[in-house]
């Protein structure tokens, strides 16, 4: 339920056995439409794992998740937390 506005820097870990690659996506409250943001190929340790440039958006309430996909094309569960974006 943070608010955000401008760019954000992810950071955090994406690490596990097998890892293939993983994304960031964002969905508005309300709509089951995930939109991939960030993308990355490489393991992170806590690390930068993408950027966001929110200013595009329009204001209000979205879910962000952080998916990995294996290197067999599995889907782990995604973190997914709800922030507000409240750009000028």
């Amino acid at each position: 339920g943070e608010e955000i506005k401008g760019t954000v820097t992810f950071t955090g870990t994406a690490d596990v056995p097998n890892f293939g690659f993983f994304k960031y996506e964002i969905a508005q409250v309300g709509t089951t439409n995930w939109t991939t943001i960030a993308a990355g190929a490489e393991t992170v340790k806590e690390g930068e794992l993408g950027k966001w440039d929110t200013t595009a958006l329009t204001n209000g309430d979205y879910f962000l998740q952080l998916v990995i996909i294996d290197n067999v094309g599995q889907t782990l569960e995604p973190c997914v937390i709800a922030v507000r974006v409240a750009n000028q």
